[in-house]
């Protein structure tokens, strides 16, 4: 599975949510899409499930455009992050109702998914609590099968065992069925074990996509003294320094290069404070 994003621009009220993207994802692989509020992130999952149109520019699977293609958008399942069901419905009805959209969907599966989360399947959508509303989205991803099944803020309201329990089934369901996963949150540190590739964006544009490999190559920290630090990171360019109790800290593209010099360590940067640094860097750009 390949979605290609050419050129994609989204314009809302003289406001771009994506300005001139382009990218490429394959599968079956976990990839995470990263940014803060406001980044384009929803924007994206609405172009891609074919919900909206884009702008300028396009979005194809595995060549095919996805806009107003209902033979692709089947196996596409988007798990938003609020009003993925009617509320007049129960549990049952709703996962009745996305049976009939999605092709593979698995009946055993989702029954067995609502026992995992304790889901009723007689109660209705207008009184499930947040989190039961977001167990319902998770069994409706999984049950879909569908080739790119996209979870967007996926467990708001739910405990951080129930997210634990999201967490063990993405990983046991690509194991047993192999598809591309695209997960969206704000819980990074937490998911960032999961995420095979990154992708990050900022203000409507693209600020890193790396595989897990790539990034802790990519990106390091460089710690030691003002000197020894300034010393080992000269040819290489810096996205954040700072300097505390005499030792400066600095954020650099390492891109393979060899990172040397005395009295310094190197460590890995977390997904966290990598989407924290590299924001800074862009607002620092943007201002000059």
């Amino acid at each position: 599975m390949k979605i290609d994003v050419s050129n994609v621009s989204k314009l809302y009220k003289q406001k771009y949510a994506l300005k001139n993207v382009s990218f490429t994802l394959e599968g079956p692989k976990i990839i995470g899409l990263l940014g803060h509020n406001g980044a384009g992130k929803t924007t994206f999952l609405n172009l891609l499930a074919g919900l909206i149109a884009t702008t300028e520019g396009q979005i194809c699977i595995n060549g095919e455009n996805v806009f107003n293609a209902p033979v692709i958008l089947r196996d596409i399942c988007y798990v938003a992050e609020s009003r993925n069901f009617q509320e007049d419905m129960t549990v049952a009805q709703s996962l009745k109702a996305n049976s009939f959209f999605y092709p593979k969907w698995d009946s055993q599966l989702a029954n067995e998914l609502l026992q995992v989360f304790a889901l009723h399947p007689k109660y209705k959508v207008r009184n499930l609590s947040k989190g039961m509303v977001s167990a319902l989205g998770i069994i409706t991803g999984f049950a879909s099968n569908a080739t790119i099944t996209i979870f967007d803020e996926p467990y708001i309201g739910l405990d951080v065992a129930a997210r634990n329990t999201f967490y063990d089934l993405l990983i046991e369901q690509q194991i047993e069925n192999p598809r591309l996963f695209l997960l969206s949150t704000h819980l990074i540190d937490e998911a960032s074990e999961l995420f095979e590739e990154i992708l990050i964006l900022h203000e409507g544009e693209i600020l890193l996509q790396k595989t897990v490999e790539e990034w802790e190559k990519y990106i390091v920290a460089v710690k030691g003294s003002t000197q020894d630090v300034e010393l080992a990171i000269q040819e290489l360019e810096v996205i954040y320094m700072h300097t505390f109790m005499q030792e400066m800290t600095a954020i650099v593209y390492a891109e393979g290069h060899v990172i040397e010099g005395d009295n310094i360590t190197l460590e890995n940067v977390s997904l966290q404070d990598l989407l924290v640094y590299l924001s800074k860097q862009q607002k620092a750009r943007l201002a000059k």
